[in-house]
C-alpha cells in the first residue's frame, strides 16, 4: 500500500524543516502512524510521549508502548509524567486545557535539549474538524482551527484523512494503542467526535473537508484583520474619532486587539460595550480583573495599568543647578522645597492668578491615571513647577510661564519613548505635528517586530501618512526625543517633512550633528532642523536604559516616569 502522505515533501512545504525533528508520540493510531512514516522518509527524528496523569490505569502501559515503538524503529525515547488533575485544580483550568498547555511546554523544553529545529505533532483532517467545531460553540470570533505550522510546532497530517492512516498501519500489520478517554463523551472533544460529527457526516460526508477549507479560510481572513486592526493602534492607543467612522466587523478587530496587545481579558460584551461608548460623548472607564482600566477620554481608547507609571520618590531642592528647566533662582526662597507628585490641596499661582493643579491637569487633559506620576517643584501646597505643563509666575525665567508648543509636542513624544521603555526597546519616541494638532505618535519597535527599520521616525512617518491619506507630509513638523540617524534623515527627506526638532544628541549615529551634518548637503529638499527641548530628560531616559543593559544583559523592561 502506497504511503498517505509524502511527509519529507509536506514538511518542506510547510517550514522548510531540516536537522532533527520531535515527534510527539502518543501510542494511538495517529501517532504511530506519524512516527513510521518519519522513519520511512529517513529523517532524523526522536520520539516524545507524556502521560497526563489522568488514567489512573493504561496510562504506563501506553508510555512503555512508545517505548517499544521507538526500539523497533531505533529511535530515542524521551518520556515524562505530569500531574494534570492537579495543576488544572490549582490553576483553574479545565482538565483538556491543562493537559495542552503541559505537553507543549514539556514538549518545547525536551525539543530544545535535543537540538531539534520542531516539534510534530499527528493532529489529522478529524482533528481539525472537531476544533473548529469546539471554537464554533463557545462563540470563538475566528474559527481558524489549529494552524499547520505555528511557530516551532508544525501538524504535517492536518490535511490527512486518520481512517487513511489507520488503514495503512493495519495493512502493514501495525498495532497502536486506543486512549480510554477519547470515549469519554462528558468531554467536549469526545462528545464531538463520537456523537456530533459521525451524525455531520451522514448528513453531509465531505464535512471534514469543508471544516477544513473554511479553517484556512478564516485564518487567511483572521490574519487580514489583525494586520488592519494593528494599523489604528499606535503604541497602545486608538483614535478614538477615527475608529468610530469605521465598519463594525474592523471596530470589533480593533478593540479586540487593543484588549488582546495589553493581555487584557477579551470577550464579546465587553467589546459590545466599548463600541456602543464609541458613539457617545465624554469620557468612560471599565476596571479590568488584572487591576488595570480600560477607558476612553479626550478621543483616545487606551488600556492603562496603574504599573504603567510608577510615582517618583520626593527630592528635596537646595540648589539652583536643581531646579527643573524654566524655573529661576527665586524659587530657592521658598522654604522646604522638594520635587514630588501632587497632594490634595495643591495650587499653583499663573499669569491668570490661583489655580488648583487638580483642574490645571484636567484642562491640559492629562489623563486621570497619569496625574499622580507627573512631578511637581512645591513649598508645601505651593506648587512652582509642573512637569512639562506649567511654572509658577513669580519664579518663571523668562519665556517660561507663556505657553511653549514645542515642549507640550516633545512632551508627548517622551511618553512614548517611556512607553518604549517599558517595553524593553530603545526608549526613543516621536510625534509628528500639522496646524498645532498631533496626528501620529509612535516609539521604536525594532524588537517587538524583529524589524531594524522599526524607528520611532519611521513608524511615525507612515502614521501620518495614513492618516493624511497622502504619503507627502509637508507643512507637518516632526518631534523626536533622539536626534534622527541616517536612514531616517533619509525618510525625513522622502516624506518631505518641513522640519524635524530632536531632543537628546545622537553621539553614535545623529545625522544632524551627532556625528554628521546630513543636512549640510545640497539635496532636492531642504528639512530645517533645530535642537529643541527636554533633551537631559531623554538623555538621562537612555543612560537608564543602557546602564540597565550593561547589568542585566539584552532584555531590559522598567516601569516609572523617570527611571
Amino acid at each position: 500500500m502506497t504511503l498517505p502522505v509524502d511527509l519529507g515533501s509536506r514538511l518542506q512545504e510547510l517550514a522548510g524543516v531540516h536537522g532533527r525533528l520531535l515527534a510527539a508520540v502518543s501510542g494511538g493510531g495517529d501517532s504511530v502512524a506519524l512516527a513510521l512514516l518519519l522513519h520511512a522518509a529517513g529523517l532524523d527524528f526522536e520520539i516524545a510521549t507524556v502521560d497526563h496523569g489522568i488514567r489512573p490505569e493504561g496510562s504506563a502501559a501506553d508510555a512503555a508502548f512508545v517505548v517499544g515503538l521507538g526500539q523497533q524503529l531505533d529511535v530515542p525515547v524521551h518520556a515524562v509524567r505530569l500531574d494534570v488533575p492537579a495543576v488544572a485544580a490549582t490553576r483553574g483550568w479545565n482538565l483538556e486545557d491543562a493537559a495542552r498547555r503541559l505537553r507543549y511546554s514539556w514538549l518545547a523544553r525536551t525539543a530544545r535539549e535535543i537540538g531539534a529545529t520542531h516539534v510534530l505533532t499527528a493532529h489529522t483532517m478529524g482533528d481539525q474538524s472537531e476544533t473548529v467545531l469546539q471554537q464554533l460553540l463557545r462563540g470563538a470570533a475566528w474559527l481558524t482551527g489549529m494552524r499547520a505550522a505555528h511557530g516551532r510546532v508544525i501538524r504535517p497530517l492536518l490535511g490527512t484523512s486518520g481512517t487513511a492512516l489507520r488503514e495503512w498501519l493495519e495493512a502493514r500489520g501495525q498495532v497502536w494503542r486506543e486512549d480510554a478517554t477519547n470515549l469519554d463523551t462528558t468531554l467536549t472533544r469526545a462528545w464531538i467526535r463520537h456523537e456530533i460529527l459521525p451524525a455531520l457526516l451522514l448528513r453531509f460526508p465531505e464535512v471534514d473537508t469543508s471544516l477544513a477549507a473554511l479553517a484556512e479560510l478564516q485564518a487567511d481572513q483572521s490574519a487580514f484583520m489583525r494586520e488592519a486592526a494593528r494599523r489604528h493602534i499606535k503604541d497602545g492607543r486608538v483614535d478614538a474619532g477615527l475608529l468610530s467612522g469605521r465598519h463594525p466587523a474592523l471596530q470589533r478587530e480593533v478593540i479586540a486587539e487593543l484588549l488582546r496587545s495589553a493581555a487584557a481579558p477579551l470577550s464579546f460584551e465587553r467589546v459590545e460595550r466599548v463600541r456602543r461608548q464609541l458613539q457617545r460623548s465624554g469620557p468612560w472607564r471599565e476596571s479590568l480583573p488584572d487591576g488595570s482600566v480600560l477607558r476612553l477620554a479626550y478621543g483616545t481608547l487606551d488600556v492603562h495599568s496603574p504599573r504603567d507609571r510608577a510615582a517618583p520618590a520626593a527630592k528635596p531642592v537646595s540648589q539652583e543647578s536643581e531646579l527643573p528647566e524654566g524655573v529661576g533662582p527665586r524659587a530657592l526662597e521658598y522654604p522646604e522645597l522638594e520635587i514630588r507628585t501632587r497632594r490634595a490641596g495643591d495650587a499653583i499661582r499663573l499669569q491668570g492668578g490661583r489655580r488648583k493643579l487638580a483642574d490645571l491637569l484636567i484642562d491640559r487633559k492629562v489623563p486621570r491615571e497619569e496625574r499622580d506620576a507627573i512631578r511637581v517643584l512645591a513649598s508645601g501646597n505651593t506648587v512652582l513647577w509642573v512637569e512639562g505643563i506649567a511654572v509658577a509666575a513669580d519664579v518663571a525665567l523668562p519665556g517660561a510661564g507663556q505657553p511653549d508648543p514645542d515642549r507640550a509636542h516633545m512632551r508627548a513624544a517622551m511618553i512614548e519613548a517611556r512607553t518604549a521603555a517599558a517595553a524593553g526597546e530603545l526608549p526613543v519616541g516621536a510625534v509628528i505635528v500639522k496646524d498645532g494638532r498631533v496626528i501620529a505618535a509612535a516609539h521604536n519597535r525594532t524588537e517587538e517586530d524583529g524589524d531594524a527599520t522599526a524607528h520611532a521616525e519611521v513608524l511615525a512617518i507612515r502614521m501620518a501618512a495614513a492618516r493624511l491619506g497622502d504619503w507627502r507630509l509637508a507643512g507637518c513638523t516632526l518631534y523626536v526625543t533622539l536626534e534622527p540617524c541616517p536612514m531616517c534623515f533619509g525618510a525625513i527627506q522622502q516624506a518631505h517633512l518641513s522640519e524635524v526638532v530632536y531632543a537628546a544628541v545622537n553621539v553614535r549615529e545623529g545625522a544632524l550633528g551627532g556625528v554628521a551634518f546630513l543636512d549640510a548637503f545640497d539635496w532636492k529638499r531642504r528639512v530645517t532642523a533645530r535642537r529643541g527641548p527636554m533633551a537631559e530628560e531623554s538623555a538621562r531616559l537612555l543612560r537608564t536604559f543602557f546602564e540597565l543593559r550593561r547589568k542585566r544583559g539584552r532584555t531590559v523592561r522598567w516601569s516609572g516616569a523617570d527611571p
